[in-house]
């Protein structure tokens, strides 16, 4: 079964498909940009997938501390 972006996690970059998305502009610091593109060629994904799932990871973590 596919995987839709915004359901995207890191375990699920070798199973991704193509969602609907919209240009975000955002500034990062220069150390933050380095982890994301260190981290896209060892998964080997794009960083907007690395940082979508990593985004996603986020705000379920966020979910979860609200809830709880």
């Amino acid at each position: 079964m596919p995987i839709e972006r915004s359901n995207l996690r890191l375990g699920d970059l070798k199973a991704r498909t193509p969602a609907q998305t919209r240009l975000m502009n955002v500034k990062v610091p220069i150390d933050t940009l380095a982890g994301i593109d260190k981290l896209a060629k060892k998964m080997n994904a794009s960083k907007t997938e690395v940082v979508v799932a990593l985004l996603n990871e986020a705000l379920a973590i966020a979910g979860k501390i609200r809830k709880g």
